[in-house]
């Protein structure tokens, strides 16, 4: 039987490359599901990323630089990292054809910010900025930093696998999960971590950094293949 084909979004950083963190790919393959790798630039273009998908059964969104702010309806901010035009116009179009298909979405850290863009929310343009510290742990990426408190029976509950510590990589986050998404979970400052809808599930933290050392974290790409 062949196996199931997920989307995984291709981050540009650094500019000489493309990129994905391999616990995306590990953790897909751990629940036996093909990973189809979706660049964007240069000749990758939505429409060429469209087609590339075809028949994939769900979308990964990965982790990487700052959605543009214009997305958003905002001005720019100093703070902004990486922005990238080409890689928000395919992931904004995939996301677009993924809503409208019914097919599963599992946006992860720049992942959640690009949902909530996609689907009419905003952003806070930077945490630190806002009065939020503590959110930037690179150091530490690969341990627990900080509780995440999910709402009872949602998605979000299920993505956290039975742990209540996660990660933080983030200098941005969702301030309005806008009319199609509601947040799920928070951290213990109030800053989200977690929005959803039917079949659609944005986290903040990086699953996919933790599976090396906690079998909890690969919940959330559980979620997507029972989605």
């Amino acid at each position: 039987m062949a196996l199931a084909r997920v989307a995984v979004l291709l981050g540009r950083y650094p500019e000489d490359r493309y990129s994905v963190h391999r616990g995306y790919l590990d953790g897909l393959a751990a629940l036996d599901v093909l990973p189809v790798l979706v660049p964007s630039g240069p000749g990758f273009g939505p429409e060429r990323a469209l087609e590339l998908i075809e028949g994939v059964r769900g979308v990964v969104l990965t982790g990487g630089g700052d959605v543009h702010p214009a997305h958003y309806g905002e001005e720019a901010h100093p703070a902004l990292m990486e922005l990238d035009p080409d890689r928000d116009a395919v992931e904004l179009a995939v996301t677009a054809m993924a809503m409208d298909e019914g097919l599963p979405v599992l946006g992860i850290c720049r992942g959640i910010q690009l949902l909530t863009v996609a689907l009419g929310g905003r952003l806070v343009a930077d945490l630190t900025a806002a009065g939020y510290e503590d959110h930037w742990q690179e150091a530490r990426q690969h341990e627990p930093v900080h509780a995440v408190d999910a709402e009872p029976g949602s998605a979000a509950a299920r993505a956290l696998g039975g742990a209540d510590l996660v990660n933080s990589i983030h200098h941005q986050a969702v301030a309005d999960p806008g009319p199609r998404l509601r947040a799920t979970a928070w951290s213990a400052d109030g800053v989200i971590e977690a929005v959803e809808a039917d079949g659609v599930l944005g986290v903040q933290w990086h699953p996919e950094r933790l599976l090396g050392t906690d079998a909890r974290h690969l919940a959330p790409f559980r979620w997507l293949v029972a989605a």
